[in-house]
């Protein structure tokens, strides 16, 4: 019998485009699509999931977007986020009904849940309903949403060991746009991708934009930098910069071949992206996000595991430290591996599929 299924994950592009790529490997796979009726995106309107979903529309007939609100829990101390959090609790059982109703009315039989507050009402009404949960948690610590999931799901994957009691580790999500065929001619100097993202990032760019200027032993060294769409402005501060590339966003083809091509990312430490990074086989400046416990921990994985570096924003020695580090690495070319990225990437994809679709 051909499933109904509901994703729920948010926020940034590192959580939507890996729900967008499952989304993408069921609908071309011969076997699986056939399994499939139809398929729901759960979030809130004018959010990056709904504009994901309308782009992929025109291709994936058999899919819907569903608008719901949700609970977020704001840690801020200050009065007003008190008083706002009182208020989405007393929401947050209208959410839970409305996902209920929601659930019904389209017969979905499996949630996956990925990430974020607005899927924590949808898992709830899963529970209610006894639907199949499914959770896939990409951080070293689970988030609230889904330290919460994976106690009623049927299944949890994760990417890092012993995450969730009984969970299959299974590696991340990623989309296989990453492995179109490369336009890009590689050069021979040193390639370094900048990826700050949208976030709290002013600091990171305006440290390497000081470190840049005028400074003749790492003119050699070329820099594509991807600001994001909430730091445009930022592009001034590289204007003059021979060596300096900066592009607002780039799709999932275009950064496959600006991994292709590089040799060092200098990154926030999002585990989507620095798996990316890692199947690329790049050097990893890692510098996490400073007001975030589990961007850390992840960088400190793969300081462990594949000899990244990190560097911490909030350290008043900060430029220094980073001036340095690009300096050791000025000649630095990445010796590419052989494994089969493709395999690496339908290998995760099949294990969560199959889970949704069989168990």
């Amino acid at each position: 019998m051909k499933k109904n299924i509901a994703r729920a994950g948010w926020g940034t592009g590192w959580h939507v485009f890996p729900i967008k790529s499952l989304i993408e490997y069921i609908n071309n796979h011969e076997t699986y699509s056939k399994e499939v009726n139809h398929m729901y995106w759960f979030w809130k309107k004018g959010s990056l999931e709904e504009e994901t979903y309308k782009n992929i529309k025109p291709y994936i007939k058999n899919i819907s977007f569903l608008r719901i609100n949700s609970w977020k829990r704001r840690r801020e101390k200050w009065f007003l986020a008190l008083c706002k959090n009182i208020k989405d609790l007393f929401l947050f059982s209208y959410w839970v009904f409305q996902s209920v109703f929601l659930l019904k009315k389209h017969n979905i039989d499996v949630v996956f849940c990925k990430w974020g507050y607005v899927a924590l009402p949808v898992v709830f009404a899963a529970k209610f309903l006894w639907k199949k949960i499914i959770v896939h948690e990409s951080d070293v610590h689970p988030g609230l949403v889904n330290r919460i999931a994976s106690k009623y799901a049927k299944t949890s994957f994760t990417w890092f060991d012993k995450v969730f009691p009984n969970a299959i580790t299974v590696g991340q999500i990623l989309s296989e746009d990453l492995l179109t065929k490369n336009s890009i001619t590689p050069k021979k100097e040193t390639e370094i991708i900048v990826m700050g993202g949208s976030q709290g990032s002013k600091a990171l760019y305006e440290t390497l934009a000081k470190i840049l200027q005028n400074n003749k032993e790492l003119e050699n060294i070329n820099f594509n930098i991807v600001l994001g769409k909430l730091n445009q402005n930022l592009k001034s501060l590289f204007s003059g910069l021979k060596n300096v590339n900066c592009y607002n966003f780039l799709s999932q083809q275009e950064m496959g071949n600006f991994y292709s091509i590089s040799d060092i990312a200098i990154t926030r430490a999002w585990t989507t992206s620095l798996a990316e990074q890692e199947l690329f086989d790049l050097k990893l400046i890692m510098v996490p996000i400073p007001w975030t416990h589990d961007q850390k921990d992840n960088a400190k994985w793969y300081v462990k595991n594949h000899e990244g570096i990190l560097l911490e924003q909030d350290d008043s020695e900060f430029l220094e430290k980073l001036e340095k580090v690009l300096k050791s690495l000025k000649s630095y070319k990445k010796n590419p591996s052989w494994r089969d990225k493709k395999k690496n990437i339908t290998e995760t994809k099949d294990k969560i599929i199959q889970a949704i679709l069989y168990s």
